[in-house]
């Protein structure tokens, strides 16, 4: 009697269970269709993503959008997701020419845009104008900032670690925030070879290097600049000059400024540790750099690198 207790309770269960799915219809999402003549507007995988622009010179980015069908004129309407602050005038319309696969998009920076801070900024285009399929870069995402810095000068850079000369550099001074310092980077394919790195060349490069000095008179930087070289030449291996904090290790000697009686710089004491990520380092090194009216490259007994 148990038995067949439990077998009608199962069979009451699965038929309650039966009549309750049948109430429900089955959906099905269908993909969306895609027109033969489908644009596929979208913005190129290469174009930068963060801008720094100086007041002085240009307030207008540029950005490169490609598309598929190219053999009628076509005018695109542009859509803004994200304007920071007011900060951007985006065009209207994009216009492709007859024939052509690729067009400018051009943002200018209105009077709102604050200076000194980042400004994050997104747009896209019209709907009818992208592929769902290809929507990787059918909306970009980017960050301005507009800064002044002012021209100090020739500067002299000098590594321990990878020159044998010294290299002359131009040193900037952040206008908003003068406790801070860049220069263009110094490593160029020139004077690693007269270094005899030959086989080591071809690592990052990175544009500027940024040094920020404190009020005791302390240096850091954003954890670590690029020297251009690879270890022994293998791929993705970069030499990089870190900050010593930055891998959590005991700085030997501080990076600081040197002055003169009168309170002005002469130049900065760097003290890099040079190490290769998931591989090593070669321990702290001694860097330079020269503020312009001092002779770094006699006080060291160095000459200048000459360029080749």
């Amino acid at each position: 009697m148990k038995f067949n207790k439990i077998y009608i309770t199962v069979l009451f269960l699965m038929a309650a269970l039966f009549v309750g799915c049948s109430d429900f219809d089955d959906t099905v999402e269908l993909s969306p269709e895609v027109s033969d003549s489908n644009a596929a507007v979208r913005f190129t995988p290469d174009n930068k993503s963060d801008f720094e622009l100086d007041p002085n010179v240009s307030l207008e980015i540029t950005l490169t959008v490609i598309r598929d069908n190219e053999t009628a004129a076509l005018d695109v309407p542009v859509v803004a997701v994200l304007n920071t602050e007011d900060g951007f005038i985006f065009p209207e319309v994009l216009s492709f020419a007859a024939g052509e696969a690729s067009a400018d998009l051009t943002i200018r920076m209105s009077d709102a845009a604050p200076t000194g801070v980042a400004l994050p900024f997104a747009l896209t285009f019209g709907d009818d104008f992208t592929n769902p399929y290809k929507t990787e870069y059918a909306t970009f995402y980017g960050n301005v900032s507009i800064i002044k810095w002012n021209n100090l000068g020739t500067a002299q850079f000098y590594d321990s670690f990878s020159f044998y000369k010294v290299a002359e550099v131009t040193l900037e001074q952040r206008d908003d925030k003068p406790e801070m310092y860049r220069i263009n980077t110094p490593y160029s394919n020139g004077i690693l070879l007269d270094a005899e790195w030959d086989g080591w060349l071809g690592g990052t490069s990175q544009e500027k290097i940024t040094f920020t000095v404190d009020e005791q008179g302390g240096i850091t930087w954003n954890d670590f600049w690029y020297t251009s070289l690879l270890y022994q030449g293998n791929a993705g291996q970069d030499i990089k000059a870190y900050e010593p904090a930055a891998l959590e290790k005991d700085v030997v000697d501080p990076s600081v400024v040197v002055k003169n009686d009168a309170d002005a710089i002469l130049y900065f004491e760097l003290h890099p540790s040079m190490y290769i990520d998931g591989v090593g380092g070669f321990g702290e090194k001694a860097v330079y750099l020269g503020f312009p009216g001092f002779d770094l490259a006699g006080a060291l007994g160095v000459p200048v690198y000459g360029g080749m």
